[in-house]
């Protein structure tokens, strides 16, 4: 799994880029999540598709059917077909703008997963981090956070109401417990680039929605 970086402001969360596509449809049609975020998607398909038109999307993920309501965003040539019997493919970036919650609440679970278990495979080919992981956060449910900003070697932690993540550390709910914000202060130095990403990406998550992300916390 990789984060793939945001190319426009108008995006607000990272995306994930899935290890393998996961099927859909759109109606009768049938397309691939190539990527996804908590605001859209980017998918695989063959429609005759230009930006600003609706798209419903839905799929399925762990027994949870997911259906959303979109709007293409862009729509770009993929692999161009060959020959008269192939259709060229196309990758489509979507905008989330309706779901209901037990769908909004399984992407949230479902991205949730997608990063815990990354995590899970960096602590198994990084012993020195912390076993007690960098994926469990406190959600908070107000609009007071915790700013940890790694500057030169050292955390500085000031509380705010802006809920951005910093471009070196994490913010998460000022309700967060302190014991647990040391270790992820911790397992932040001791993660590598993508780590690092993949812990500001949980905090986004557990800060961006009330109802934050599902809590796992590990144990020795």
């Amino acid at each position: 799994m990789a984060l793939v970086a945001e190319s426009s402001d108008r995006r607000r969360f990272q995306r994930i880029g899935l290890p393998r596509p996961i099927g859909g449809r759109s109606g009768a049609a049938r397309v691939f999540l190539v990527d996804l975020s908590l605001g859209g998607f980017r998918v695989a398909h063959q429609l005759a598709l230009k930006p600003n038109d609706p798209f419903e999307l839905s799929f399925e993920w762990e027994g949870q059917r997911i259906t959303m309501r979109c709007t293409v965003i862009h729509n770009v040539l993929f692999r161009l077909a060959k020959t008269s019997a192939e259709k060229s493919i196309y990758h489509a970036g979507l905008r989330i703008d309706e779901a209901t919650v037990s769908s909004r609440s399984a992407l949230r679970e479902m991205i949730a997963s997608f990063i815990a278990r990354a995590l899970d495979e960096q602590k198994a080919n990084a012993r020195g981090i912390p076993a007690v992981a960098a994926d469990s956060f406190q959600t908070g449910k107000g609009t007071r956070y915790l700013r940890c900003e790694l500057i030169d070697g050292t955390w500085r932690k000031s509380e705010t109401e802006r809920p951005d993540q910093p471009p070196v550390g994490f913010t998460v709910s000022v309700e967060e417990d302190r014991q647990q914000l040391g270790l992820l202060c911790e397992s932040f130095e001791k993660s590598d680039a993508e780590g690092r990403k993949m812990i500001q990406m949980l905090a986004e998550m557990s800060i961006s929605k009330a109802e934050g992300i599902p809590t796992r916390r590990y144990t020795l």
